[in-house]
Parts: C-alpha cells; structure tokens; sequence
C-alpha cells in the first residue's frame, strides 16, 4: 500500500523548471500538473518561521529552563563570574561552562524569559535561511533539489521546531553546525579549516554532541584523505589552530570538572550492540518522535488530535503512518532493485553532499556508537539540518512525495502547537506546564 501510494503521488507532480514534453496520457491515467517548486519550497520555509514564532508563552518552563536562564542573567548582572562548568548533563558530567556563557551572553540584552526565547528563535530561523542562501551561492542549479527540499522539511519538522523554541543547550547549536559545515565546506582553503576546527570545538562546550561531531568529522576526513591520498591539499595547520584557539576556555573544564568526573560517565554495551544514533536520526528526520517530550500523553491523547468542533478526528495517526512509511519504503526499494540503486549511486554528480553525509553518518554516527552513549533525540541537533537533506534526497526526483512528507510534518507541527496551546501542557511529562499557565497562577 505504502508503495502504491508514493508512485501515485510522484506520478501526479512534475518540477516547473523540467522542460519536459510528456505524451498524452490515456484517460485512465492521472494527469501531471507543472507546480512552482521554488515558490513551494518558500512557502514551507515561511510557514516553519512562524510556527517557530507563534505562541511564545508556551515554552517549555521546568527546572532546567529556568535554572538556565537564572543563572545567565546573574552572569550577565554581575552578581556571578562565569562558571567554569554548566548543568549537568544525560552522562553524569557537567557540562562546560561555556553552555552557560552564551545564555548570558544573550542575556546582556534580554532580561525576560520570553525575550531571551525570542532570541533563541530568530537564531534558528536565521540558521535556515542562512543555510538556503548557501545553497543559492555554491550549490548548482541541477544539484540544489535534495539542499532546499531537506531546509524545507527541516523548517516545518516536529521535532525540529521544539527544539527552537527553549532556553536549553540543544536549541543554540544551530549557528554552530552551519559555521561548522562552512568551515568544512571549504577546508582545502585555510580560512575554511580553521573555521571548521574552532567551530566544532566551541559547539562541543556549548552541547556536548558537539565532541563527537569534532572528532567524527576529524577521523572520516583523515581516513578519506589518506585513502584519496591528498594529504597536501588539506591545510591541516589551520584546523590545528582553530581547535587549540577554541580549546583554551576548554582547560579549567576538563582539570577541574571532566577528570575528577569520568568515573561517573554512564556507559551502555547496549549503545554499542544497538547503535541508536542512527534510529535517532530517521526517527528524526521523518518527524515521528514528538513521544520523546509528551510521553504517555502522545500515545493516550496526542494522537487522537486534532479536535475538530469538539470532536476527535485521530488523524495524527495516519499523518504518522504515512511518515514511517516513508521512511520503511526506501529500504523496500533497496533489497528490491540493489544494483540498480548502486548504478544510480555511482553516478550522481552531488558528490560533496555525498561525502559530507558519510563523514556525518559514519564520522559522527560511528564516534557516537563507539562511545556506547545512549543517544537521544537532542543529540540529533549536532547534525542540524542534514537528517532532512538526507531524506530529501532519497526522493530528490519524487516532487509529489517531497510536498506530501513537508505538508505532513506540518501538519503534525501545527497540530502539535495548538495541542500544547488548548492544553497547556502536561505535569508529568517532558514538556511540562507551559510559561503562560505558571506566571498565571
């Protein structure tokens, strides 16, 4: 059913810029419509930056928001030095102090809750456009499909849009991974490696994720230059810099608070025999993971939404049907037509998207394996926006199917939204009461 449906809608689509002359087609068989991809690529990219905006009283508002945002404005007020080290972390380990220091950084100019959210915001909004202008700048015109149908999917993602609206770790790093990808992008040049290495670092002082992704794409691009034997062209000097520069606010951490601690660090033969990075990233990238913040109350009442004159209409449940068949047909398609799909692979032109996918999945994903840390849903942000890419580009040629993931993610983002709003959250879940109701009380 699921593969009868995505060759339905792939059959119904075809791109305005394909010159393409099609035959008539028989009466019995759907006719192909020509749509502006470009303008609905631009209409998903709007909508994910209102529904980042929208209902900002209804943040997340439990201890750890507002731990964060205490001691950031104590920072920023003088009361308090920075701290060597920040709240602790899902391991056991705090986390540097840095984590901390951009907060109050923020909080040099916002003195409210609600303001320091609104920055936090605007600073993933900006991160996606960014990310499109990129994209524009550097990508080819027949190589940009798979680029802006992932920031299309990303701006209008579940997941992704909840972790732009909180004062938490997860929700800063975005700036970080486009420095880092741009950095990376241009690493042949010493300005790029440099950029590269001290990015990295700082986002891993800022969240901790942000480690492995400095080592995974550090061990990938050493293996592949080694192999590619191209060791000369990479100026390796300049990401040394960047890493020692971005390091230093690093050192009273790892004295201090990293070595005394490692023996509290949670380790799981579990992480390693089940590598959950990767089951993260396609949970994430297909937008079927919102269970990580409502809990019980996704499976219980979520899915029963939205509420339509008073009446559940249940539709959440095969909007997400749908998505996890999305994410199950490839893998179809993959034991089906194997040679085929390796015939295809090798002669894609988008071979830098390629190769920075692989330093992601096997670089990072293999660092965070390795490590046998129990990946969640959070740690996923490291690789912001490339879980989407990705997914967008196991259907770069399916436009029907590329519209229908986006308009479903929004769907369950929109109804996600106006559920925490009509509610007001939850107590005993992840998302808590939301700001709104507890300044009310």
């Amino acid at each position: 059913m699921a593969y009868t449906t995505i060759e339905f809608l792939d059959s119904l689509i075809v791109p305005s810029n394909q010159n393409t002359t099609l035959p008539k087609a028989p009466s019995s068989q759907p006719r192909r419509i020509k749509l502006p991809v470009n303008l609905i690529i631009l209409c998903f990219l709007i909508a994910g930056t209102i529904l980042r905006l929208i209902w900002v009283q209804d943040m997340e508002w439990k201890s750890e928001e507002q731990w964060m945002f205490d001691r950031a404005r104590e920072i920023a007020t003088g009361i308090a030095p920075l701290p060597i080290s920040g709240m602790q972390s899902s391991v056991r380990v705090p986390n540097p102090g840095m984590s901390v220091w951009c907060f109050a950084f923020i909080a040099k100019f916002a003195d409210t809750p609600i303001a320091m959210v609104r920055w936090i915001q605007w600073f993933n909004i900006l991160t996606i456009w960014a990310f499109c202008v990129f994209v524009f700048w550097q990508i080819s015109k027949s190589q940009r499909g798979p680029w802006l149908w992932g920031m299309a999917i990303a701006s209008v993602n579940p997941i992704a849009i909840l972790f732009s609206r909180k004062i938490w770790t997860p929700d800063i790093i975005a700036p970080f991974c486009f420095l880092i990808f741009l950095g990376y992008w241009f690493r042949k040049r010493f300005w790029g490696s440099f950029l590269w290495g001290f990015s990295a670092i700082v986002m891993g002082q800022i969240q901790m994720g942000g480690f492995f992704v400095a080592l995974g794409l550090l061990f990938w691009s050493l293996w592949h230059d080694y192999r590619a034997k191209s060791w000369h062209k990479a100026p390796w000097l300049g990401w040394l810099l960047g890493t020692a520069i971005g390091s230093i606010p690093l050192i009273p951490w790892v004295i201090t608070v990293l070595l005394p601690n490692m023996g509290g660090y949670t380790r799981s033969i579990v992480g390693i025999l089940v590598p959950k990075f990767y089951s993260q990233w396609i949970t994430t990238a297909l937008g079927v993971n919102l269970s990580y913040s409502l809990e019980n109350v996704f499976w219980q009442d979520f899915l029963r939404e939205p509420l339509i004159f008073g009446i559940h209409t249940y539709l959440m449940i095969p909007a997400h049907l749908f998505l996890v068949g999305i994410g199950l047909y490839p893998v179809y398609r993959w034991f089906k037509s194997r040679k085929k799909r390796l015939k295809k692979e090798k002669s894609n032109s988008n071979s830098r998207l390629n190769f920075y996918l692989k330093a992601l999945g096997f670089g990072v994903g293999g660092a965070f394996t390795i490590s046998a840390v129990n990946v969640r849903p959070y740690y996923i942000a490291v690789v912001f926006p490339f879980t989407y890419i990705w997914l967008a580009k196991l259907y770069q040629n399916k436009i029907g199917i590329l519209i229908a993931i986006a308009l479903m993610q929004l769907f369950i983002s929109t109804t996600f939204l106006t559920f925490i709003h009509r509610t007001g959250g939850f107590a005993d879940v992840d998302y808590g009461i939301v700001y709104r109701l507890q300044m009310s009380e």
